[in-house]
C-alpha cells in the first residue's frame, strides 16, 4: 500500500492570537504534528476540506486502524463528554509516552499546561489522504530511525514497518478499540485485527472492563460516562442521540435512519451500522466485534454518518 513518508515533530504546546504559549489537547488517536515540509501535504488526496495548520505550524492527525476511548466529544451543541476518565488519559498517556513526549501535565479539563520539555520531538507519518474534517490519515512512527526512505518519498508499508508504528502499539497494548475504514487495505488491517484479538484474549487495557457485545445501560449520559467501556463509535452515537433529546427506546430507529454504511467481513455484505447494533431495556450492545466491520469513509461533513 503506498504512501508518503513525511517527517517532523509531534507537537504539544500551541500559541494564543496574542503570542502566549497554549497546550494542545491530544487524545489516544490524534495528536498534533508538524511537517518538516508543510507542501507535502498539499499530495495527500483530499477528501472535503483541505488540510489546517495551527498557530505553530502544526496539522491534527488521525491515527489510521484505531480509535481510542474519547477524552472529550462534542455530542451536542453544548453537551461535551466522555467515556471512562481514566481509560480515556491512560490512553493518552501512553501514546504520547511511546512518542517521546513525556513528562507531560494537564489542566484539569485536559489542556496541556504550557510546559513540556519533550514538546516537538522527532517522528514520522505515512499518509496518502486527508479525511473528511481535513485531518491527515496517518501511520505515525515515534523517531526517525524506521524511516523507510527520505521525506517524501512515495514507498510501501509492509507488516514488518507496521508493527513499529504507534498504531499498531496502541492496539497491542489494548489502549484502543480497531476501527477499519474502507481505504485501509486487507493485507494491513489483518495485522491490525490480530493486534487487537491478541490484546483482548489477554484482557490488557481497556480489554479488561470492555462491554461492547455485553452490553451497557445507554439511557444516560451521565451513566455511559462512567461504564460506557464500549466501541467508541457506538459510545459517539449514543451520546450523540441522548444529547438532543431522545430516549433510548428510540435509538435504534434513530441509528437505522442515518444509514451508516459498513461491510460485514464475516459475510462481505455492506449493509448499515444498525444491523449490529441490538438495544433490549436500557441495555445496548454491539453484536459484532469491532474489527469484523469495515465502515465507509464520508465524502462530505454533509454525511449523516459523520
Amino acid at each position: 500500500m503506498p504512501f508518503y513518508v513525511i517527517s517532523g515533530t509531534f507537537r504539544l504546546i500551541g500559541k494564543t492570537k496574542s503570542g502566549k504559549p497554549r497546550g494542545f489537547e491530544p487524545d489516544g488517536d490524534s495528536m498534533q504534528f508538524k511537517p518538516a515540509r508543510v507542501s507535502l501535504l498539499e499530495k495527500l488526496e483530499r477528501v472535503d476540506f483541505p488540510y489546517k495548520l495551527s498557530s505553530v505550524g502544526s496539522t491534527q492527525l488521525r491515527f489510521e486502524g484505531i480509535d481510542a476511548v474519547e477524552i472529550h466529544f462534542l455530542a451536542g451543541p453544548k453537551e461535551e463528554t466522555h467515556q471512562p476518565e481514566d481509560l480515556a488519559e491512560e490512553a493518552r498517556d501512553h501514546l504520547l509516552r511511546e512518542a517521546g513526549l513525556d513528562p507531560v501535565t494537564y489542566e484539569p479539563n485536559s489542556t496541556i499546561v504550557a510546559e513540556a520539555p519533550h514538546d516537538g520531538a522527532k517522528g514520522f507519518i505515512l499518509s496518502r489522504s486527508l479525511e473528511v474534517h481535513g485531518r491527515p490519515v496517518a501511520f505515525v512512527f515515534a523517531g526517525l530511525d524506521n524511516m523507510p526512505g527520505r521525506d517524501g518519498d512515495i514507498v510501501q508499508l509492509d507488516a514488518a514497518l507496521l508493527q513499529k508504528s504507534l498504531n499498531y502499539n496502541m492496539l497491542v497494548s489494548g489502549e484502543a478499540y480497531p476501527l477499519f475504514y474502507d481505504g485501509l487495505f486487507a493485507d494491513l488491517r489483518s495485522v491490525l485485527s490480530k493486534a487487537a484479538i491478541q490484546a483482548r484474549n489477554n484482557r490488557v487495557g481497556l480489554w479488561n472492563r470492555d462491554v461492547t457485545n455485553s452490553g451497557v445501560d445507554g439511557s444516560s449520559i451521565a451513566g455511559l460516562e462512567l461504564n460506557g467501556v464500549v466501541f467508541p463509535k457506538l459510545f459517539r452515537r449514543l451520546t450523540e442521540f441522548l444529547a438532543h433529546g431522545g430516549k433510548i427506546k428510540g435509538f435504534k430507529s434513530w441509528l437505522e435512519e442515518k444509514k451508516e454504511p459498513v461491510l460485514d467481513l464475516s459475510t462481505a455484505n455492506r449493509t448499515h451500522f444498525d444491523t449490529f447494533v441490538d438495544v433490549s431495556g436500557n441495555n445496548v450492545k454491539m453484536t459484532k466485534a469491532p474489527e469484523s466491520l469495515v465502515f465507509y469513509e464520508a465524502t462530505s461533513k454533509k454525511a449523516a454518518w459523520v
